[in-house]
């Protein structure tokens, strides 16, 4: 064989080669973007399902009484797909609850390429027990020490770290309570605004800083002052106990001596443009807080040289913790005053889970 047969092999040869690698390339590519958009698509699909859990909590919030199949439908104006919602009614320790399944889809009409799914339980309820003790937190106690006194009983729903028992009552264990209860929020904001008693981070501030205070008592209306402050007419009625009520929008510190402060204070964070947003209250030095604290994030309480106390109540969603000169004291008039608010009970997603394995791509 001559020399050019034989370069025209080794052309020939190294074009084949050439051409696998080439063909194998373009093979490996387009499957690779097969992968990245069935991935892409099966996210969509996951945020599309997550939309229809939303959309269920905000129609639940108007109609707890909704139920059916394919209930409610939409998409996404960015993600070409969409969702349906199905609810159905379940008991849960004997309570009605709402178990809500939200399909997402990518495309918005089948066949589709991906599907997922999520399921949730959805509760509306205020527990039997939540007005009964001196502390109740969805998360952890933790108390430090021994100056301090808790008066009344105990419920959390985490673990149990306390060094001394200066308990006068019971502390039980019950994870049930967990996630803490929830208050419809908007309805207290629009009575603490009628109060005069809405507090924004602005607000907020001034009050850190001395320049403002809160409410010197519990109540904002009492019954025994001869007075017709509901305007019905009648005198002295019992539901003319009724508290001051402080919303407020951010993180609450109390430092120094606070003197006496009152109220049924709600710290939760601006839970009408973020209804998951969660806030904490920490008090330090002296003083006394006449009233009931409701915060969905963490309860801090360090007392200093003087006593630190607290006539009334605590409810805390991630834990409740004190530490030094720090006391805690039922009071049953203040709880029967809220509870005689007849706050509604906001909804509340339970349990969550998704029910469709999340890389599972339809044809």
């Amino acid at each position: 064989m001559n020399k050019k047969g034989i370069a025209l092999i080794l052309i020939f040869s190294t074009i084949a080669v050439l051409t696998a690698i080439g063909a194998a390339i373009v093979l490996r590519s387009v499957a690779e973007r097969t992968y990245v958009q069935q991935y892409t698509e099966s996210t969509q699909a996951f945020w599309l399902a997550e939309a229809g859990i939303h959309r269920a909590k905000n129609e639940l919030r108007s109609n707890y009484n909704a139920t059916g199949t394919n209930i409610w439908q939409g998409n996404l104006i960015s993600v070409p797909g969409g969702y349906n919602v199905s609810v159905a009614n379940v008991y849960i320790d004997a309570k009605l609850c709402k178990n809500v399944t939200a399909y997402g889809y990518v495309p918005a009409a089948a066949p589709y390429r991906a599907q997922r799914s999520v399921r949730v339980i959805i509760k509306k309820q205020i527990p039997a027990n939540f007005y009964d003790n001196a502390i109740y937190t969805s998360g952890d106690l933790d108390i430090n020490g021994d100056s301090y006194s808790v008066t009344g009983n105990i419920l959390y729903a985490g673990d149990y770290d306390v060094e001394h028992d200066n308990i006068s009552g019971t502390a039980t264990q019950d994870s049930s309570i967990s996630p803490l209860a929830r208050f419809d929020f908007a309805q207290l904001k629009i009575l603490s605004q009628a109060q005069g008693n809405f507090y924004d981070i602005t607000r907020i501030t001034r009050v850190e800083h001395k320049q403002e205070s809160f409410p010197s008592t519990f109540w904002y209306t009492r019954a025994d002052d001869g007075v017709d402050n509901d305007g019905d007419g009648t005198i002295d009625e019992a539901d003319e106990w009724v508290p001051n009520i402080l919303y407020l929008e951010g993180d609450l510190t109390l430092n120094g001596d606070i003197g006496t402060v009152g109220g049924f204070f709600v710290v939760v964070g601006d839970v009408i443009t973020d209804p998951d947003d969660t806030e904490d209250m920490t008090i330090n030095g002296n003083g006394t807080i006449d009233g009931v604290i409701y915060t969905r994030g963490e309860f801090r309480i360090n007392g200093g040289g003087g006593n630190l106390n607290i006539n009334g109540g605590v409810w805390s969603g991630i834990e409740a913790r004190l530490n030094g000169n720090a006391h805690i004291a039922y009071n049953q008039a203040y709880m029967d005053s809220i509870q005689g608010l007849n706050i509604e009970p906001d909804i509340q997603i339970t349990s969550w889970k998704e029910s469709i394995n999340p890389y599972k791509i339809y044809p």
